[in-house]
């Protein structure tokens, strides 16, 4: 599959280019416009962009009344049942 993934940036050096750290904490200018593009290159697998976008989704969803709580304990069982 010549010409895919990482291959087509080749020439972009990515240690140049601002991290999203960077940006949340406003050390760097975000999108001008609707026009700019954006990348987020998630090659150490830490998952923000899923945490972000649970974010906005679990905000709208509340907005709306949508879904129910869930038992916190559910998630801190220290044994299987």
């Amino acid at each position: 599959m010549a010409g895919r993934g990482w291959q087509l940036a080749e020439e972009i050096d990515f240690d140049k280019l601002p991290t999203l750290p960077q940006l949340v904490v406003g050390r760097v200018e975000g999108r001008k416009s609707d026009a700019d593009v954006t990348c987020f290159i998630n090659n150490i697998g830490l998952g923000y962009q899923f945490a972000a976008a649970g974010s906005v989704v679990y905000r709208k969803a509340k907005e709306c009344g949508l879904g129910h709580d869930v038992p916190t304990d559910w998630f801190t069982e220290d044994v299987h049942p």
